[in-house]
């Protein structure tokens, strides 16, 4: 048995879809001595179509009678099934239709298995690959348009929220569980290659994407090998339209399904559901597509497009993330261009494309049930906004003399803005403006609108040196428009208690426990880690933080640990199945490098990145799979997966440390850790700590299953070298 996935355009619903084709063919073989004889031959394909939670009134039609010729009227319904006899090598053809339009995307093909040998059996799943950049629409003829008769309106499939009726189990490991190597099935005029394959034919590239169904298990699984995902046939270039008049398919996103406030505390605080068990997945936008600087050294063009048309938004469901959080991308004044020097909060930096840009991202990541988060820099703006300008031109005769915090007149006139920090191009707004707040406000709004881009929430650069009484106000306005969006605030300094909480923002980036999470393992000192986990819950255990091992601003983990082979697993790990939400940092999961103070300066740790090429090391597929394996596994279990859950220490020593993770309805799991090059053991007292007596028995999911039994109040636990041990109570 073999199953693959292959590529396709966005159909009318969330891309859970699946093609399932079995065969049986038998062939004909010469007896001894000359004789014939026959072995018995069934030739026929059964196909049966799958559109996870497609209406009921979505069909399959295609260039086949069994599909209907084009028909919709005629074509088959979400979980139909037809027989082929003798299809030999037969090219199947065939769209998704809602009953009143095509799916946008050219048309989807696959060439049935010619299984020549005998009595050969394949049993094959094809999975559709998401693809929100149009292509071709099929248009039927006309003699074909007047055969069917008209259909009748249906509605348009809705795609469910993320977590929304999920089990209480819900695993969630997104694309990583039961498919393998592809047999026999190319996709028509859409070239990805399996990418271990360096003599592939380009003509009939053979596809893999080790992408499966989002409806995830309930217990732990490990994933195979990682796999990377297909480059899109779009070729579009920077500053050229990607619109060729193709409909989009209607859809609900996952942001818009509801009108609740997204399963929050009972007093309303905290960050919804679907950011407190999430994972998150951090870009630093326009380093990432290749174009942060000077505006002016850059041509504009549709360069954000580069997640889809490149496949980093099926890499990221492949780790297992479910939000992606995208750096700076307003547009960006015209001397600096890093993006932190907005001049305008409505548009989009033409150096990454537009408004409609963002926008069909936002709508690729929610048809994968991946939230997107976007960088809102309203501390300051760059010179080039239109307040700061005109306060520059006309000083104290400006309107908008009092947007800015200390702005003087010259005296040969005009005005001056002193930058926050000493930064020159970045002047500080004074939010106690009731003009500034409403522009900033308003800004909050129109990108989590639909005439925006429909994003799920912010992350609020410097937010800690803006006063909480104006995030009081931007959150209640952001609440307002969107009941389940997230606010996230860059929080650098002082106690995270006056930022988050109760009418506040909703989650803070935890840079007071970052530091520890490696330089713990740098200096075999488990004692620093320990004490950072305590102070943190001591400080600040009714908050839901955001952890980190690095980001924009700081040297990348790779190059930061000494010892990163060996030591970049333990320090993941502590992030991903610790307390709180953890924030993967683009490239990290694929061991790339990059450290301030040379040549590049900062953008030595965000550059671009071809995830083709990177993924061509093998190195870098083994990182990017044994993050995978710790996102599954924090996302299948109930103690592991909330952010909120207690962590209770149960030892420590330089060289080792274990805590237990308990969730408020009592599942708990044990993660215990060695930092040395040399087997330990630790002895975890977890009858004392967390309530698992004599009789307890606890399982180790990334150990096949194997079970330990607690004895005398403890589980004595034998640590391999630079390893760890995950036991999930039974």
């Amino acid at each position: 048995m073999a199953a693959l996935s292959t590529t396709g355009p966005a159909a009318v619903a969330r891309p859970g879809r699946s093609l399932s084709l079995t065969t049986r063919r038998s062939t004909h073989a010469r007896a001894p001595a000359g004789r014939a004889r026959t072995v018995r031959v069934a030739a026929q394909v059964r196909i049966q179509f799958e559109l996870e939670g497609a209406s009921p009134d979505v069909r399959v039609i295609g260039n086949h009678p069994a599909l209907g010729n084009w028909d919709p009227a005629q074509g088959l319904r979400n979980g139909d099934y037809i027989t082929l006899d003798d299809p030999g090598a037969m090219r199947l053809e065939y769209k998704w239709h809602n009953g009143s339009e095509y799916e946008m995307g050219g048309n989807r093909m696959v060439v049935l298995p010619d299984a020549a040998d005998r009595d050969v059996s394949l049993a094959l799943a094809v999975v559709d690959r998401l693809r929100a950049v149009p292509d071709v629409v099929y248009q039927p003829s006309v003699a074909q348009q007047q055969q069917a008769p008209p259909p009748a309106p249906a509605p348009v499939p809705a795609v469910e929220p993320m977590y929304k009726g999920q089990p209480a189990q819900y695993a969630g490991q997104s694309g990583y569980d039961g498919y393998q190597a592809p047999v026999n099935i190319t996709y028509h005029d859409h070239h990805d290659p399996y990418y271990d394959n360096d003599d592939h034919d380009d003509d009939n590239d053979v596809i893999d994407h080790s992408y499966g169904s989002y409806e995830a298990p309930p217990a732990y699984q490990a994933p195979p090998a990682y796999e990377a995902p297909a480059r899109s046939h779009n070729d579009a270039s920077p500053g050229s339209s990607i619109d060729d008049g193709a409909k989009r398919m209607q859809f609900v996103p996952v942001s818009a399904a509801g009108s609740d406030a997204g399963d929050r505390k009972p007093d309303g605080s905290g960050p919804p559901r679907w950011f407190r068990e999430g994972v998150v997945y951090s870009i630093q936008t326009l380093g990432f597509c290749g174009c942060e600087g000077p505006p002016g050294s850059f041509s504009e063009g549709e360069r954000l497009m580069k997640l889809l048309n490149e496949g980093w938004i099926e890499h990221l469901a492949r780790l297992g993330c479910t939000v992606l959080y995208l750096g700076p991308l307003m547009r960006a004044s015209h001397d600096l261009g890093h993006g932190y020097d907005t001049a305008d909060y409505f548009q989009l930096d033409p150096r990454l494309g537009t408004v409609e840009t963002l926008r069909k991202v936002t709508d690729a990541c929610h048809l994968l049930g991946i939230r997107v988060i976007v960088d809102g820099v309203f501390n300051h703006t760059g010179r080039d906004h239109f307040a700061a300008q005109d306060v520059v031109r006309n000083g104290r005769n400006s309107q908008y003399w009092d947007w800015y915090r200390g702005a003087r007149e010259l005296p040969g006139g005009g005005g001056e803005i002193p930058g926050w920090e000493g930064h020159a191009g970045l002047p500080q707004l004074n939010h106690q403006n009731p003009d500034v707040r409403r522009h900033i406000t308003d800004c909050g709004r129109f990108w989590m609108s639909s005439e925006g881009a429909n994003i799920d929430g912010w992350r609020l650069d410097v937010a800690h040196e803006v006063a909480p009484e104006f995030w009081r106000e931007f959150s209640a306005a952001c609440r307002d428009a969107k009941p389940d969006c997230v606010l996230l605030g860059e929080l650098m300094h002082g106690d995270y208690n006056t930022h988050v909480g109760p009418g506040l923002l909703d989650s803070g980036t935890n840079y007071q426990l970052s530091k520890a999470l490696w330089s713990s393992l740098n200096d075999h000192n488990y004692w620093e880690l320990a004490h950072s986990y305590g102070r943190d819950k001591d400080m600040y255990g009714s908050l839901t933080m955001l952890n980190f091992l690095g980001n924009h601003d700081q040297m990348r983990i790779h190059s930061r640990l000494n010892n990163p082979a060996a030591h970049y697993p333990l320090a993941a790990a502590s992030m991903i199945l610790g307390r709180g939400v953890p924030c993967l940092y683009y490239g990290d999961e694929l061991g790339e490098q990059g450290k301030p103070g040379g040549p590049e300066g900062d953008l030595a740790m965000r550059r671009a990145i071809d995830l083709r090429d990177a993924l061509a090391n093998q190195n870098a597929k083994d990182v990017a799979g044994r993050t995978a394996e710790l996102v599954a596994l924090r996302r299948s279990h109930e103690a592991l997966r909330d952010a909120d859950a207690d962590q209770v220490p149960l030892a420590h020593t330089n060289e080792t440390m274990a805590f237990a993770r308990v969730a408020h309805g009592g599942a708990s799991a044990v993660v215990a850790f060695n930092n040395s090059d040399n087997s330990q053991r630790m002895t975890l007292p977890v009858g004392e700590k967390i309530g698992a007596h004599d009789g307890c028995e606890f399982e180790e999911p990334l150990a096949n299953g194997q079970r330990l039994h607690v004895s005398g109040g403890q589980l004595h636990v034998e640590l391999p070298p630079n390893g760890l041990r995950v036991f999930l109570r039974v």
